[in-house]
């Protein structure tokens, strides 16, 4: 993984031959909510720092998020290319909360020790082009911990998911979502029948549907959108509301 990352950098070097600009972004949230997952609980302060080219089509950024409690705590890498509504990314994911499966060293990528997860993404959005505010998205967890239980085996986990703005105005924005998960190369049933099908569930199915408003608060020249969102996790019969601030946005 590492290796991949510092391959990518260097294709990005003519950047710095460019106008760069420099991001950073600050958020509040109740609880930190992904693919179905509620990955960490309480008050919960995320952090993004990032650097891209003039035109924004290529970034590289760290993230990073952390409870007040110290129960959460997550550290990521990413690189981005947007263009024309389509979008690809590459995380790495490394969540060093206590009970993480791996040995929670950070420079260890054995695949079977590890605790890093190598996410890659390719979305669509076709209100850039076509003014219809539907996004399309399909991500894989390329490398990492996503062996499930018996760690014999990577089992490719992946999330697809289908966003769209309901309503939006100078004031509001309404978004809805759905969002399925699969594994690319599941364990054998009847050989492991105790294994879960993927990362995000004990079978494939949907696992992630959500429906939020947003109130687009502005406090001066500062913009402080404030969002609740209700997620529905119907594979594990579960559900999820979180509330949000976004503190900066540079």
């Amino acid at each position: 993984m590492m290796k991949l990352f510092v391959l990518a950098a260097l294709a990005l070097l003519p950047m710095g031959m460019q106008a760069q600009k420099l991001h950073e972004s600050a958020s509040l949230e109740t609880s930190h909510l992904w693919r179905g997952l509620e990955v960490g609980n309480g008050l919960i302060l995320n952090n993004d720092v990032s650097v891209s080219d003039n035109n924004n089509h290529f970034k590289i950024g760290l993230w990073g998020g952390m409870a007040t409690d110290g129960d959460y705590k997550e550290a990521d890498v990413y690189m981005n290319y947007n263009n024309s509504g389509f979008n690809l990314a590459v995380w790495d994911l490394w969540n060093f909360s206590e009970g993480i499966p791996g040995n929670g060293k950070y420079f260890t990528w054995a695949a079977d020790r590890t605790s890093h997860l190598l996410d890659a993404a390719i979305s669509y959005d076709f209100g850039v082009k076509c003014n219809f505010p539907l996004t399309l998205s399909w991500a894989t967890l390329l490398v990492g911990r996503d062996r499930g239980v018996t760690n014999e085996q990577n089992v490719y986990s992946t999330f697809v998911q289908a966003s769209y703005r309901i309503y939006d105005s100078e004031d509001w924005a309404v978004d809805a979502s759905v969002g399925g998960a699969f594994a690319l190369n599941p364990y054998d049933k009847d050989k492991y029948p105790g294994e879960q099908n993927n990362l995000y569930g004990k079978s494939a199915g949907v696992v992630d549907c959500r429906l939020g408003a947003t109130y687009k608060l502005k406090i001066g020249k500062w913009n402080l959108p404030v969002t609740g969102q209700m997620m529905w996790n119907p594979e594990a019969s579960k559900a999820y509301f979180r509330a949000s601030v976004n503190l900066l946005d540079l």
